[in-house]
């Protein structure tokens, strides 16, 4: 750990986030309640009486906030007595290490996905419960992946408590509007988030049904007008493929191929029923960007004419793609329309200091830079800023955390002065996020791993109905074991031994380095690397047998952590309704000029991105030679294995 007179000076933020993290401290390990004088002059000692009396209230309900709850027991002659709730702190002996570590892992994914929209709660969910914040942890987030916007946060807020929202809206088109909405519903797809709105038209007063992106919503301000959800609106009406905004103007038959993405077969399966031979029938409001989406996907239209007429011309056009030089147009980067973010703030920090306090329950209990960063998703830097803030609470009080130093980046709860954290259960808002997380990822209302976390982290206001009894899990006893194993594995940065059943295939053995775990349609998979064949592979959990954590030498781990080749590429789209119909991730917008926008993409090699740019056509170049080659041959595959089909 660095000394702390290298550190930056503290902002306003800091300083409040430390004073709310003391008070936390101080509160948790009171014997007796406190009262006004000694909260005044030990935490507020700069200020005047009326001027303490608003702070601190203030400050008590940005502990609500957070989770810890203080209330006024009385009077004496030192004024107003304080103390904590006890209902305010967790329960954790009954969430076994195990448990927590699964937990963690899981959800992992989701607090990754920009589609999740209670992300940033669950971030902060998971880190009151798995207490690992040492140098080996579970969950390891990439900095700043968690963020959520400000629109995003009030439209949740406005959805939840029934009000409208007055928004300033920048549509498609680029043409900026102010509007007032009633949010019903919301729902994350290819990327982005949408919420689902009634608006109301001016020139008549009715409401018409708006699909909404949020990073098109550049200040969201929530009302007190309220309204009230129709009981027959279901947000999965409004879910809709990208060649499906606007009136139905055909009715396509889709056919799955050996080539067709998952996930977009996931999206396609929402909106198509599913005939004879495994043909989707889906509605079309626009054949050239059902085509387009078509080409990408991997899928091949079967009807109308029109439709595959369609795609061949554009076939045909990228099996003419030449390597064509960049325009010449001036270079800059451009940002991306988002709502503002605003600072993060005391509170914002308080809550991740509260995690990090809650870890330090027993003596030997650490904490490291590297673990701490990688479980918040925050950097190296903010995690020092968050571990000096705990070393500096409660300075020359009775409260302050005996932690001593541990080498540069970690710090160690010795215990010899009797102050330890304490564990804070969920707000409403993590626990309603964690719940929407155990929903997506198919825990049951029954399974014993979510009625234990929710009884003991979840709010005071639980119902009965959340602590039920134990009953059989949802998950085989099978699956979770193997589930356990594939977390420990990936806390413990170790390897896996299995015998793994593919497809089609004899079984073998594989010795892999785990990266992560992932549900997708039902099934669990897990990511790794697999050792002997030197690549990242993809196994389901169902298939796999008799696993076993191995502890992997130094070069194995080396060359497993390798960071997989990228290298950057440049395209230009000649249409910018091309980034709306396909889904380009990690797009960067370098210059344009009219309807001509030139950007740079990620290839890590394969067919994925020359796949997506023989859906454009001619309407979209790049000057790599390989790329054109692939897109070429792709477009000349395709075609072929069209009349094959046919004939």
């Amino acid at each position: 750990m660095e000394k702390r007179d290298e550190y930056p000076s503290l902002t306003s933020d800091d300083e409040q986030a430390r004073r709310l993290c003391s008070l936390a401290i101080a509160f948790s390990n009171a014997q007796s309640p406190l009262s006004s004088t000694e909260i005044h002059t030990t935490y507020y000692p700069d200020l005047n009486d009326d001027s303490f009396r608003k702070k601190f209230s203030r400050d008590r309900e940005k502990l609500i906030e957070c989770g810890l709850v203080v209330l006024s027991t009385g009077q004496d002659e030192r004024g107003s007595l304080w103390q904590a709730d006890v209902s305010s702190f967790a329960d954790s002996s009954s969430i076994s290490a195990d448990d927590a570590l699964m937990l963690d892992v899981l959800c992992t994914q989701l607090v990754a996905d920009p589609t999740f929209a209670y992300r940033e709660e669950l971030r902060l969910a998971l880190a009151k419960i798995d207490h690992a914040f040492g140098a080996l942890t579970a969950a390891r987030l990439t900095p700043a992946q968690h963020e959520v916007s400000v629109a995003m946060k009030t439209m949740l807020s406005c959805m939840e408590h029934g009000h409208l929202a007055s928004i300033s809206y920048i549509d498609a088109k680029g043409a900026r509007s102010e509007r007032s909405v009633a949010p019903y519903g919301h729902f994350g797809l290819r990327g982005n988030n949408y919420f689902v709105c009634a608006q109301e038209d001016p020139s008549n007063g009715q409401h018409l049904m708006r699909t909404l992106r949020v990073d098109r919503i550049m200040k969201a301000r929530e009302t007190t007008a309220a309204f009230t959800v129709p009981e027959d609106f279901s947000v999965d009406d409004y879910i809709v493929l990208p060649f499906q905004l606007g009136p139905t103007r055909a009715t396509a038959q889709l056919a799955v191929t050996s080539s067709t993405d998952r996930d977009d077969l996931a999206d396609l399966d929402r909106r198509a029923s599913i005939g004879a031979d495994d043909v989707r029938t889906v509605e079309v409001s626009d054949l050239t960007a059902a085509a387009r989406w078509s080409l990408a996907a991997g899928v091949r239209p079967l009807a109308p004419a029109a439709l595959v007429e369609t795609c061949r011309s554009i076939l045909r056009e990228a099996q003419e793609a030449q390597a064509t030089a960049t325009p010449a147009i001036e270079r800059r980067v451009l940002p991306k329309i988002r709502g503002a973010r605003g600072r993060r703030g005391g509170t914002s920090e308080m809550r991740e200091l509260v995690a990090l306090v809650g870890s330090l329950r027993n003596a030997g209990a650490s904490l490291t830079v590297e673990g701490v960063s990688a479980r918040l998703g925050i950097t190296p830097e903010r995690a020092r800023l968050l571990i000096n803030l705990l070393l500096t609470a409660c300075t020359d009080t009775n409260y302050q955390l005996p932690l001593w130093l541990d080498g540069d980046d970690s710090v160690i709860l010795s215990r010899t002065q009797g102050v330890t954290g304490r564990p804070i259960r969920l707000t409403q808002a993590e626990a309603r996020a964690l719940v929407y997380a155990l929903d997506d990822l198919g825990f049951e209302d029954d399974d014993p791993l979510r009625i234990d976390v929710l009884a003991a982290f979840g709010p005071n206001t639980l119902t009965e109905q959340d602590v039920m009894p134990r009953v059989d899990s949802s998950l085989s006893r099978e699956e979770n074991a193997t589930l356990e194993a594939c977390s420990r594995a990936i806390s413990a940065r170790s390897g896996l031994s299995f015998m793994y059943h593919g497809v089609g295939k004899a079984a073998g053995t594989r010795r892999v380095a785990p990266q992560g775990l992932r549900l997708a349609d039902e099934f669990w998979y897990l990511d790794a690397y697999d050792l002997t064949r030197r690549a990242l592979r993809t196994f389901r959990l169902d298939r796999m047998e008799d696993i076993r954590v191995l502890a992997l030498p130094q070069e194995e781990l080396t060359q497993a952590e390798a960071p997989r080749a990228e290298r950057q590429v440049e395209v230009t789209f000649h249409d910018p309704a091309l980034l709306d119909v396909l889904e380009w991730p990690r797009l960067q917008v370098i210059g344009s000029s009219g309807t001509t926008l030139i950007t740079t993409l990620p290839y890590y090699g394969g067919t994925w991105l020359p796949r997506h740019l023989v859906a454009c056509g001619e309407k979209a170049s790049t000057p790599d030679e390989e790329l054109v080659q692939l897109m070429r041959a792709i477009a000349a595959e395709t075609l072929a294995e069209d009349a094959a089909a046919e004939a």
